[in-house]
């Protein structure tokens, strides 16, 4: 199956053959007829140029379109959208200079608040005429613009106006406050007269009083009475008169000049009924107030068109707030076109801007993934073959010919592995023409040193299994003496006993008779029983001794021993006897109490003994150590050290348990404690055997020997044996 690299190069060879005239047999010349490593080369960085050439010239375009598109936003749409923005303020500027105008208090306050409407008309019509914006029938910005300036100029025009009327009545008021001053003046003083006349009958103080008829005449009545009538009508119409000037309502006022006129008539009414020529003084103060009041530019009409220009500057404002709404809502909806065009041609660049990022970056990507695929099929390879091709010539400088050399591709560099690969073939052969016989005397002085090396093994361990057992027999040394000694005290007691019969038997013999001068039958019998008795405790106990002394010679041979059947509680007792007695003869302050827990029906096995007692011995001296040890790590008085034998019997098996209550074993020794050379005792105490070889006795018997402990606390062994053991080649060595 051809890789990518193979349809490349047959691509590329294709291509190079298709290439007609003089152009393509440059082609081939140039490369060979393959795509060589000069091929990839010039392929690769064309194809690189092309692509950077690419992105260049693109990104070039766009930003020439960018730019213009943003030369329309700065030069065109935004100074549109900063004139819509001050068109607005200055809108909003005479928006609130129509309020500002009718709260003038005074004609100079007036003409500032105008002046200031006048700069603000002029830059708001100049912008209008800036923007390019006319007038249309729908009410566009332009005409809005200039109705809302035209408002403000009648605005203007009616609060001047109001003020000329306000001046106005402010004459007028005065001037009807000063006459109705001298109307009431005049007035009064001419009552008083009257009245003091018609009670005292005199004109002046120095006059004489006139008679009593004069004065109480109906002429002087009427006189006081037109005097008093004219006063309150008189005082009515100025009160009506001087309400006019507050009058907010015109067609109240239209009833006050109704209601003035009413009084009017009623003062000329009193008139009549003044004599002359107070009733000529009065008459012309009426015709002062009624001319004041009603003449074509008295109070009523001043007043009314005062009332007229309020109405028409309420009318004002009121097309001003609507026109000033129009033109509010023509100035967003032209500040939201600018802000439409301005977002399109920023939405436009926008576009363009992630157009040519989204083109730079599928540029880069096609750039990143073609330098992948090069390097990936072209760059990598060449570097891992050229690499491949130095370690090769580096290991074969240093003298290793076998290094393989690959050869794969057409280019060059597979001319160079081709080339390196036959003479490392030449060199090779060469190579092991020479070696052939220096590795056959290397092989046999090798053979020599491994043969000599396994017979010193053999030594090695023959000599540290001796040792094992030269330090067992050593350890029995003393327990064996003290066994020993027991049944030689029996031996020699009997002895004894047996030769004080024996002078007892020739006694009798020599000296004593019956009453009827024989041997007294009885005592002769009873001493010879005695004698018996004697011979057999001495046969018995010679057994024992003979029976301990082949014991240790058993375990002194190096020869493997026979099978036999053992009674298994007398041969566990026997051991764990010479065990302690062994530490006892070694260490006179060493104490411990056996317990044996023997039973009955653990009976007899068979096996090699002295293997088996081996087993014993050794176990039970450990957990005597053991307790020896705890004791002198403790120093407590009141441990007592303890080792219990105990004896299982089973139908096909007996389980013998060998338990101490000393250190106790730590979980992570207890994996290695039957591992050979392993130890814990420290010196020369011991080889790392024991139990090792203990196991092997065992389970070379179809036995199992296991352990159990717990650190500080106890530690017990179980050695499970059958009855007819099924022994596979157990040594002494073993």
């Amino acid at each position: 199956m051809k890789t990518v690299n193979d349809r490349i190069y047959s691509v590329f060879e294709w291509i190079l053959g298709r290439i007609p005239g003089k152009l393509g047999e440059k082609a081939r010349k140039a490369t060979g007829g393959r795509f060589g490593i000069g091929s990839q080369v010039v392929v690769g960085l064309g194809g690189g140029v092309t692509l950077t050439l690419g992105a260049i010239l693109l990104v070039l375009l766009l930003m020439s379109v960018v730019q213009r598109g943003q030369s329309e936003v700065t030069q065109e749409q935004m100074p549109a959208l900063v004139d819509a923005f001050r068109l607005f303020e200055h809108s909003e500027a005479l928006v609130r200079a129509s309020p500002q105008l009718l709260a003038a208090a005074s004609p100079e306050e007036l003409e500032n608040v105008r002046s200031a409407v006048i700069s603000e008309e002029d830059s708001l019509l100049a912008l209008v005429g800036r923007v390019g914006i006319e007038g249309s029938e729908d009410g566009g910005v332009g005409s809005l613009a200039e109705d809302l300036v035209e408002s403000l100029n009648e605005i203007h025009e009616s609060v001047g106006n109001r003020m000329s009327h306000q001046a106005l009545l402010g004459q007028m008021g005065a001037e009807v406050e000063a006459a109705g001053f001298r109307l009431q003046s005049r007035l009064e003083e001419e009552v008083d007269d009257q009245y003091f006349f018609i009670h005292t009958g005199l004109r002046e103080l120095d006059d004489v009083p006139a008679p009593l008829a004069r004065r109480t005449a109906l002429a002087e009545f009427e006189h006081y009475s037109g005097l008093l009538g004219f006063k309150a009508s008189q005082n009515e119409a100025t009160t009506l008169i001087q309400q006019a000037f507050t009058e907010t309502d015109s067609e109240l006022l239209l009833a006050d000049q109704e209601r003035v006129a009413t009084a009017l008539s009623d003062v000329q009414e009193a008139l009549e009924e003044i004599r002359p020529p107070m009733r000529d003084s009065l008459s012309l103060q009426v015709d002062v107030l009624a001319d004041l009041y009603g003449g074509p530019t008295g109070i009523f009409s001043t007043r009314r068109r005062e009332l007229e220009e309020i109405d028409r500057a309420e009318d004002l404002l009121a097309r001003n707030r609507t026109t000033t709404a129009q033109l509010v809502s023509s100035v967003e909806g032209l500040v939201d076109g600018v802000q439409v065009a301005a977002a399109q041609a920023a939405s436009r660049s926008s576009l363009l801007v992630t157009l040519g990022f989204w083109f730079l970056l599928g540029v880069t990507v096609v750039t990143l993934g073609a330098a992948h695929i090069a390097w990936r099929h072209f760059g990598q390879p060449l570097i891992v073959r050229l690499h491949r091709l130095f370690e090769t010539t580096r290991r074969m400088s240093e003298g290793d010919l076998e290094a393989q050399v690959q050869v794969e591709g057409n280019d060059e560099v597979t001319d160079m592995a081709g080339a390196l690969e036959v003479f490392r073939q030449h060199a090779l052969e060469v190579q092991r023409l020479n070696l052939v016989e220096q590795l056959a005397e290397e092989v046999q002085a090798k053979n020599s040193a491994l043969e000599q090396t396994l017979e010193d093994l053999r030594r090695t361990q023959q000599q540290v299994v001796t040792q094992e057992k030269l330090a067992s027999l050593g350890a029995l040394t003393a327990g064996i003496a003290h066994e020993i000694r027991n049944p030689l005290n029996f031996v020699n007691n009997f002895a004894a006993l047996s030769r004080e019969l024996v002078d007892e038997l020739k006694e009798e013999m020599a000296d004593g008779t019956g009453s009827n001068g024989e041997l007294d039958k009885g005592l002769v019998v009873e001493i010879l029983d005695d004698l018996d008795m004697n011979m057999s405790k001495v046969r018995e106990h010679g057994g024992r001794a003979d029976r301990i002394v082949e014991g240790m010679l058993a375990h002194s041979r190096d020869e493997p021993g026979g099978e036999e059947t053992m009674n298994v509680n007398r041969v566990v007792d026997e051991y764990a006897k010479l065990a302690y007695h062994g530490l006892r003869g070694t260490d006179s302050a060493f104490n411990v109490t056996l317990v044996k827990e023997f039973d009955e029906n653990a009976g007899q096995v068979t096996g090699i003994a002295r293997d088996l007692s081996r087993v014993f011995l050794n176990i039970v001296t450990n957990a005597c150590h053991a307790t020896a040890a705890r004791r002198e790590d403790e120093d407590d008085p009141s441990y007592s050290p303890t080792v219990t034998l105990k004896t299982q019997g089973h139908q096909d098996h007996v389980v013998v348990s060998v338990r101490d209550n000393g250190t106790g074993i730590p979980d992570s020794i207890v994996r290695k404690i039957f591992e050979p050379f392993f130890t814990t005792k420290s010196g020369t105490q011991g080889t790392g055997l024991g139990l090792s070889i203990s196991r092997d006795i065992v389970v070379g018997h179809g036995g199992e020997l296991e352990v159990e402990s717990e650190p500080g606390e106890f530690t017990e062994f179980r050695i499970k044996l059958l009855r007819e053991s099924n022994i596979a080649e157990v040594t002494s060595a073993s």
